[in-house]
């Protein structure tokens, strides 16, 4: 079997789904894993109708760790080693510490932060024996800043990225490029699911998902362990990186405070 195989989560729309059809687009055979199986399957069809290649879907939720094991056993039943894996599943809340429940908390942790390294630590393996793969995990502009109100969030993210940071470091010099996509607004459902439909950035900030997700798979392909698409996302995050971390948080607690 020549064709390369894919695994992506949170692929029932926004990023998940741009990085299918890039993906299938490119010759790669797919397991796409959500919550929403309906959306799943169409996206299924559609692919596999404009695609010569095999796209299987799974209903999988990691919010809970019993999530991350069922995606495992069911690439081990379609017995195909994983090349390219896409941690893309993820969501945050604008919402205070004391907003929401501890158990409404350690689902998001589980989802952001937990699922991710289950799924890379046990795929990587393959990848080694095979000295060759793809990993983007995707975390946020937040990552490189403390957010009021979006705070469990915003470290989630900062976990990723230094975490991907880290790995790429680990599998230097094994053909395992390594990649961490930090995209700021971007055009899917993230801020109807956060609760931030009521602040709206600038025009001229928001980038199309699709766009994002063709500028990391150039980054990967280029080894570049950190991608920040977008002229703005760049100047901001640099510009957090010059001033006093205290002020940009207290900025960024103005901007998304009730």
């Amino acid at each position: 079997m020549n064709c390369k195989f894919a695994l992506i989560t949170g692929a029932s729309s926004g990023l998940g789904a741009d990085f299918a059809w890039r993906l299938a687009h490119q010759g790669y055979d797919l397991l796409i894993t959500a919550r929403r199986l309906e959306r799943l399957q169409d996206l299924q069809q559609k692919i596999e109708g404009m695609f010569n290649q095999s796209v299987s879907v799974f209903q999988a939720d990691l919010s809970n760790s019993v999530g991350p094991s069922s995606i495992l056993a069911e690439i081990d039943r379609i017995n195909r080693p994983v090349d390219f894996l896409i941690n893309n599943a993820g969501y945050g809340y604008a919402a205070g510490v004391l907003d929401k429940s501890i158990d409404e908390w350690e689902k998001m942790i589980q989802v952001n932060i937990n699922s991710l390294v289950h799924l890379t630590r046990q795929i990587l393996p393959s990848m080694v024996a095979q000295k060759q793969g793809r990993i983007i995990n995707v975390a946020s502009v937040a990552a490189f800043q403390a957010v009021p109100w979006f705070n469990v969030y915003s470290a989630a993210k900062a976990f990723v990225l230094s975490f991907t940071e880290a790995l790429a470091q680990e599998v230097k010099g094994s053909h395992i490029k390594v990649s961490c996509l930090c995209p700021g607004p971007t055009r899917t459902e993230f801020a109807h699911i956060a609760g931030t439909d009521t602040i709206k950035p600038p025009e001229f900030v928001w980038m199309e998902s699709d766009e994002v997700v063709r500028r990391a798979l150039q980054a990967v392909e280029k080894n570049k362990v950190v991608c920040i698409p977008g002229i703005f996302n760049k100047i901001q995050v640099h510009g957090e990186r010059v001033l006093p971390r205290h002020f940009v948080s207290y900025v960024a607690g103005q901007i998304y405070k009730p």
